[in-house]
């Protein structure tokens, strides 16, 4: 690797400083977008730090066509945030999903349908909890991850665990509490069926 010239040892100095967020910042940072984007904190973690490396390699090799602007923090959050919006675009709402997913439409075809044994009873509770796996639980999970939420995530893995009242801990991500406030009423629905 080429020595470095001081103005570019001096440019990798400045970015590195103002890319510094004191007190745990850089992590609420990730938090904060995986909130705006709806993305996974991997995916939005991947994406500043692969930022930050671009711009040190174009201090390195393309060292003239750089701006000094470009060693600030906005500019650089400016970047990340160009890339997670595109990123974003890919969402496929929640409610969508769900719809899609091939367990809530036998779930929902045999709620259509009479429910006439304990054992159909369990059988559509089944695709109602795979359903919700799938498309609320382990989504939501990579989203808050290494977050205090997570934790309450977790004690949440069953439907019934996500009562109207435990779902106000996911606020912030209001897709996914509308998609398990609909399944928690599904499933509420399902097992008050009264058996012929």
């Amino acid at each position: 690797m080429s020595e470095l010239t001081p103005q570019q040892e001096q440019a990798i100095t400045t970015f590195k400083a103002n890319m510094h967020f004191p007190e745990n910042g850089f992590h609420n940072l990730i938090i904060e977008l995986c909130k705006t984007y709806q993305l996974p904190f991997q995916k939005v973690r991947k994406v500043l730090m692969s930022s930050q490396v671009k711009l040190e390699k174009k201090i390195r090799l393309q060292f003239d066509n750089l701006q000094s602007s470009e060693l600030t923090q906005q500019a650089w959050l400016e970047t990340v945030n160009v890339e997670l919006s595109e990123m974003a675009k890919e969402n496929i709402p929640v409610m969508s999903a769900l719809q899609a997913n091939n367990n809530y439409v036998k779930a929902m075809t045999a709620l259509k349908a009479v429910i006439q044994n304990e054992s159909e009873r369990e059988e559509v509770l089944e695709y109602l909890f795979l359903a919700y796996e799938k498309e609320v639980f382990k989504p939501l999970l990579a989203m808050l991850r290494t977050t205090p939420v997570y934790w309450k995530l977790m004690r949440a893995e069953e439907i019934s665990k996500m009562t109207p009242e435990y779902q106000q801990n996911f606020s912030d991500y209001p897709q996914y509490v509308d998609a398990a406030n609909h399944l928690f009423e599904l499933e509420v629905q399902v097992k008050a069926l009264i058996l012929e």
